[in-house]
C-alpha cells in the first residue's frame, strides 16, 4: 500500500514537469493574436578544457586601464522588476559613489637605447612632443631669436662635439672722410696743372693765351676724374694714399733733378722741360702705386701721413748729413753732398716708414708730437754753433750732423710721448699692416718626418691660396 502511494506521487511530479515543459515550449498566445517572439538559446559561458588542446571558446583579452587616465567609479548593478514606493526607502540600498582623487601624472623614465615601450594608440608619453609642434621656450627651425642678427648663430659647445671657433671682432670698412677728399682734390689739381705745363713745354707753345689752355683743362679734368672715382665712396684711407703717392713721386722727381743740376757740367744741366717731364712720370707712378698699396694693405690715413712725413724727415736729415760730411768749398762740394744726402735720406725714410707701418700705425696725436719733436731737435741742436765760434780749428758745417741726429731723436721721442689711439677706435677701423694683405700661404704646424737611418726629421704643414 505504501509502495503504491510513492509511485502515485512520482507520477504526479513527472506529469507536472511535463506540463511545465510544454507550457515553456508552447506559451499562451497573446490575446491580440500575435505570436510571442522566439526565445534565444542560451550559450554556456564556460566549457571544460581538454589538456593539450586550445579552449573551445577563446577568452577575450581584458583591457588594462591606462594609468594616466582617471579611473571611473564602478557601476552598481540594478535589479529589474523591483519598483520603488514613494516615501519608502528602496528595497536594495544604493552604495554611495566615491570620487577618486586624480593623481598627478608622473613622467615616465627614458627608454633604454634599442628598446621600445608600447603606448596606447594616439597617446604620446610625457616629455615628448607630437610631430610638427615645438615645446614651449624653444625656437622652431628656421626662426631667429629676438635680437639675434640674421645669418649668425651662436656656437654652443657640445659635450662630445668639436670646439667652437674663436670669435674674432670683424672690422667694419668705413668710408673716406671729407678731409681726405679735399687732400686728394688738391693733389690732383697740382698734378693736372703741372701736366698741362709739361705739354706746353713739349709743344713749345709761346702764345700766353694758348699756353694757359692745357693747364686749365688738365687742372679741371684731374679733380673731376677723382670725383667720379669716388662713386661709390672710396674706403677710408684710399684718397690719402693716392694723394700721398702723387706728392711722393713729385718729391722724388724734384730731388733727382736737383742732384743732376748741381753735379752736371756747364751746359748739360736739365732744364724746365726735363723737370716737368720727370715730375709727370714720377707723380703718376706714385699715385697709381698708392692706390694699389691701399687696395692690398687697406691702411688708414695715418699710415699715408706717416710715410710722407718720414720721407720729408729723411730728406732733411740726409741733407744735413751730406753737408756736414763734405769737404772743400761750400759751392763746389757742399751742395753736391747736401742734395745727394737728401736724395738718399728721402728714399731711406720712405722705405723705413713703409716697413714700420706693416706692424704699427701712429695716431694723429703721435704724428703731431713727432713733428714737434723733429722741430724741437733741430732748434735745440742749433745751440752748438756758438761753440764753433769760440773754436778756431773746427769746421762749423760738421754741426749739421749733430742737428740731423738730434732731429731724428726728437721724432722717436714724439712717438713715445704721443697718445696712441683708443682700443674702440682701433677695433672699428680696419686692422693696419700685414694682417690686411692678400694671403697666399699659411703654416698649420710642424710634424715628424721619417728619415732613413737613425734620427728623425721635422716637416712643416701648410696651405697655399
Amino acid at each position: 500500500m505504501l509502495r503504491a502511494r510513492w509511485f502515485a506521487l512520482l507520477a504526479a511530479c513527472l506529469s507536472l514537469g511535463a506540463a511545465a515543459t510544454a507550457a515553456a515550449q508552447n506559451p499562451v498566445p497573446d490575446p491580440s493574436g500575435q505570436a510571442p517572439p522566439p526565445q534565444p538559446f542560451p550559450l554556456p559561458t564556460t566549457l571544460p578544457t581538454i589538456p593539450g588542446l586550445p579552449p573551445l571558446i577563446p577568452q577575450q583579452p581584458s583591457t588594462q586601464p591606462d594609468p594616466n587616465q582617471p579611473q571611473q567609479p564602478p557601476q552598481q548593478p540594478t535589479l529589474p522588476g523591483l519598483p520603488t514606493i514613494p516615501g519608502l526607502p528602496p528595497l536594495i540600498p544604493q552604495q554611495p559613489t566615491q570620487t577618486q582623487p586624480t593623481q598627478p601624472t608622473q613622467p615616465t623614465q627614458p627608454t633604454p637605447y634599442g628598446q621600445t615601450q608600447p603606448y596606447p594608440y594616439g597617446q604620446q608619453p610625457y616629455g615628448q612632443q607630437p610631430y610638427g609642434q615645438q615645446p614651449y621656450g624653444q625656437q622652431p627651425y628656421g626662426q631667429q631669436p629676438y635680437g639675434q642678427p640674421y645669418g649668425q648663430q651662436p656656437c654652443v659647445q657640445q659635450p662630445y662635439g668639436p670646439p667652437c671657433p674663436a670669435q674674432m671682432p670683424v672690422p667694419l670698412m668705413q668710408d673716406r672722410t671729407k678731409l681726405e677728399m679735399g687732400y686728394l682734390y688738391g693733389a690732383s689739381i697740382a698734378w693736372g696743372v703741372t701736366t698741362g705745363i709739361w705739354i706746353d713745354l713739349e709743344a713749345e707753345t709761346e702764345n700766353p693765351g694758348l699756353a694757359l689752355i692745357a693747364p686749365a683743362l688738365f687742372g679741371a679734368a684731374a679733380p673731376t676724374a677723382m670725383f667720379f672715382l669716388d662713386r661709390p665712396k672710396m674706403p677710408l684711407g684710399r684718397p690719402s694714399a693716392v694723394a700721398t703717392g702723387i706728392l711722393l713721386g713729385s718729391g722724388e722727381a724734384a730731388l733727382i733733378w736737383s742732384r743732376q743740376y748741381t753735379t752736371a757740367k756747364s751746359g748739360e744741366e736739365w732744364g724746365p722741360k726735363q723737370y716737368f717731364r720727370a715730375h709727370v712720370i714720377s707723380s703718376t707712378i706714385g699715385g697709381v702705386g698708392g692706390y694699389l698699396a691701399h687696395y692690398g694693405l687697406k691702411f688708414r690715413p695715418q699710415t699715408s701721413m706717416f710715410v710722407g712725413s718720414a720721407a720729408l724727415w729723411g730728406s732733411i736729415a740726409g741733407g744735413a748729413f751730406g753737408g756736414g760730411g763734405s769737404n772743400g768749398s761750400w759751392s763746389a762740394w757742399a751742395n753736391d753732398g747736401v742734395f745727394l744726402g737728401g736724395l738718399i735720406g728721402y728714399n731711406l725714410g720712405m722705405a723705413a716708414a713703409a716697413g714700420v707701418s706693416a706692424v704699427w700705425t701712429p695716431s694723429w696725436n703721435q704724428l703731431g708730437w713727432m713733428w714737434g719733436g723733429f722741430g724741437a731737435g733741430a732748434a735745440v741742436s742749433a745751440l752748438v754753433y756758438p761753440f764753433y765760434a769760440l773754436s778756431d780749428d773746427a769746421d762749423p758745417r760738421s754741426g749739421l750732423i749733430f742737428q740731423g741726429v738730434l732731429s731724428l731723436l726728437g721724432v722717436a721721442g714724439g712717438a713715445l710721448i704721443g697718445a696712441p689711439e683708443s682700443s674702440s677706435a682701433t677695433a672699428q677701423a680696419p686692422t693696419p699692416g700685414i694682417g690686411n694683405h692678400p694671403k697666399f700661404a699659411r703654416i698649420l704646424g710642424p710634424s715628424i718626418m721619417p728619415v732613413q737611418g737613425p734620427g728623425a726629421g721635422i716637416s712643416l704643414i701648410g696651405e697655399l691660396y
